[in-house]
């Protein structure tokens, strides 16, 4: 709720011996309207009630108006209007009478395609490609909402040392300059309160030796990321393990105002088809006893999944586009944390003013990498042996990678059978499921699957331009 700390001389009642006190509700509507309250479109059968004053706007409720009421009346010490107000509360105040207030526009606080905002307690900062400018909110020349400011100060730190996060973020990409160019890109994108770029992905962060065989290795720093950005932006964190088929769409945390969503270490049978709505067309909301609504595409929120495994899909041109997946290094661990190697919480009690200064600064810079470079795309580590052992078996990958000779004709039936003699243990291998087999592993090598038969046999190869090899 905006506090709006003006003392009005309003009076929305009025007292005569006969009737006693009376609240006039054409009255207190327009009292109402004074403290900033309105409706504002969803859409053409949704409206919602909200708050604007002092260029910010906030959504609001009944309860916050009910506040405005008795604060100004205690103010003015009517006591007794304020008891027949609390008697007949429930047909002063109603959803059909908002009917009647003002109506305005949403605010729209996106950020422009070539710059990024980051709104504090005491100042902003504006982010474009080649530079981070603070200013005071007397420059702020559009209406924002309440809740972008973020309930920390920030001024320029004090020196160009690198703060606990941005080493965190050097030791997760495993001290390679390109690694964490690309990292701080990913960042960076998810920070940018913009669709215009194109870039219309869900980013997913990997462990570098992410779970074969079913087995997960966590702790790498993931959820610290999401932590991360959610000290920076309207996030919400999903658990991914609950995640079911036909869930994602009522999304009743998900506010208008709310920037990233987090799907948080993404079972192995979820499928990222699942998202492509979301992350192309907008964010059907459906909540409780409200008629629902749709975000579009364009004001929708960016997408962010953590996960131990391959995040499947349909494959195809289509899933490629929509995905940026990244691995990070494993660094970190179970009984070697970070709090361990810097000796406190990160974002807590015992982060110094300073240190929250290089860390918001440390993200901006990311906003700023981003709208220089676009999305940084690296070359992977284990994701496409993740995926090919996911969909075949371990045992198999190891065969494939030591026996398939790339553009080389070799005989299905031998490789099979010689498959079958090195794993004996490993059964029900069809020729069908084999051929399956050979056929993703030329895919995830990028390579073509081709086949023929010569008399008896039949052979194949996994073509591949020698240029890429």
């Amino acid at each position: 709720m905006i506090k709006n700390k003006r003392k009005e001389n309003f009076q929305f009642w009025k007292i005569n011996e006969r009737e006693g006190i009376k609240i006039i509700n054409s009255k207190l509507l327009e009292f109402i309207e004074s403290k900033g309250f309105a409706t504002a479109n969803l859409n053409s059968k949704s409206q919602i009630l909200v708050q604007k004053q002092n260029n910010r706007m906030s959504i609001a409720s009944e309860f916050d108006i009910d506040q405005i009421i008795k604060i100004y009346l205690e103010e003015k010490g009517q006591r007794e209007v304020y008891e027949t107000y609390i008697k007949g509360m429930g047909s002063y105040i109603s959803k059909r009478k908002f009917n009647l207030l003002k109506r305005i526009d949403l605010v729209n606080d996106r950020d422009f395609k070539d710059s990024s905002n980051f709104f504090y307690k005491d100042c902003y900062c504006t982010v474009t490609k080649d530079s981070i400018k603070l200013k005071q909110y007397e420059e702020l020349e559009t209406p924002i909402w309440e809740n972008r400011i973020l309930n920390h100060s920030y001024s320029i730190p004090s020196d160009d040392s690198p703060g606990q996060f941005a080493v965190f973020c050097r030791n997760i990409t495993d001290g390679s300059e390109e690694r964490f160019n690309a990292l701080k890109t990913i960042l960076g994108y998810l920070l940018h309160r913009n669709k215009d770029v194109g870039e219309s992905k869900a980013v997913i962060f990997y462990d570098e030796m992410m779970g074969f065989q079913n087995q997960a290795h966590g702790g790498t720093g993931k959820t610290l990321l999401s932590q991360a950005l959610a000290k920076c932006r309207e996030v919400e964190i999903f658990d991914g393990k609950e995640i079911k088929a036909g869930s994602f769409f009522k999304n009743q945390r998900i506010e208008l105002t709310t920037d990233i969503l987090v799907y948080d270490d993404l079972n192995s049978k979820a499928s990222l088809e699942s998202f492509y709505t979301m992350i192309t067309s907008g964010v059907e909301i459906e909540k409780k006893g409200q008629q629902s609504y749709f975000i579009k595409h364009e004001d929708s929120p960016k997408i962010l999944i953590t996960s131990n495994y391959p995040v499947g899909g349909p494959g195809g041109p289509s899933d490629i586009r929509r995905r940026h997946e990244f691995e990070l290094c494993n660094y970190y661990n179970a009984d070697f944390t970070p709090e361990f190697e810097f000796g406190n919480r990160f974002f807590g009690e015992l982060w110094s003013q300073e240190e929250w200064n290089k860390f918001f600064y440390f993200m901006m810079t990311c906003v700023e990498d981003y709208l220089k470079n676009g999305l940084i795309k690296v070359a992977s580590i284990n994701i496409e042996k993740a995926k090919l052992t996911q969909t075949s078996c371990q045992e198999f990958v190891e065969f494939a990678d030591k026996y398939i000779k790339l553009n080389k004709w070799i005989d299905k039936r031998k490789f099979h059978e010689s498959f079958k003699r090195q794993f004996p243990l490993i059964e029900n291998v069809s020729p069908h499921i084999f051929k399956k087999w050979i056929y993703n592993y030329s895919r995830n090598n990028l390579g073509k699957y081709e086949s023929k038969s010569s008399g008896s046999r039949y052979l194949f190869k996994v073509r591949k331009e020698l240029a890429n090899v």
